[in-house]
């Protein structure tokens, strides 16, 4: 072996050994990272419902639907009222009233479906902005957990897309954070 041969060889013997020592350094480290993580799971729908504050919107909300569902019934009876009438009468009735009245009853039937349907949106929006604010203090309270003790994930399970509860439960730590 030639001296230049013999240098290459060393150098290439100390790359190798310096690239061993560098992997075996990045397992060790990949390996203590994977000790250290922990994951928890917590049913955020359990969460919600047991935050006082639910019950005030629960209840706001169906008073709401309540104040809807009266206006809808009116607008029901009404309209019930109008067929009714014009089963009756309809055969006495010149073609031009008749005709009238079934664009009355056909223009009312059209407003309490689109009325019907303003409603579910008004509600839902309803329900969004008076949930969000509670929303956002769990939000901030699992983040707030997973902070202070050291978690790196937390998987909502009330999502149904949890395939495996492992880890730790954090819903009670939650509940404390929040004092429930």
């Amino acid at each position: 072996m030639t001296d230049t041969e013999a240098r290459i060889h060393n150098n290439m013997k100390h790359t190798i050994t310096l690239g061993l020592m560098m992997a075996t350094l990045a397992l060790t480290s990949a390996n203590a990272q994977v000790k250290e993580t922990r994951f928890g799971h917590i049913d955020t729908q359990s969460l919600l419902e047991a935050m006082p504050e639910r019950t005030s919107i629960q209840t706001e909300i169906e008073a709401a639907a309540a104040q809807f569902e009266a206006e809808i019934v009116r607008m029901q009876s009404e309209l019930e009222g109008k067929v009714a009438e014009y089963q009756q009468k309809a055969e006495s009735w010149p073609a031009a009233i008749r005709a009238q009245k079934e664009q009355d009853i056909t223009q009312d039937q059209q407003g309490l479906e689109q009325f019907y349907a303003t409603v579910q949106q008004e509600l839902a929006g309803m329900e969004a902005s008076l949930l969000e604010p509670m929303i956002e203090r769990a939000r901030q309270a699992i983040e707030a957990v997973g902070a202070e003790e050291g978690f790196t994930y937390i998987f909502d399970t009330s999502s149904g897309a949890t395939v495996y509860n492992g880890g730790e439960d954090v819903l009670p730590l939650v509940k404390a954070k929040l004092g429930l």
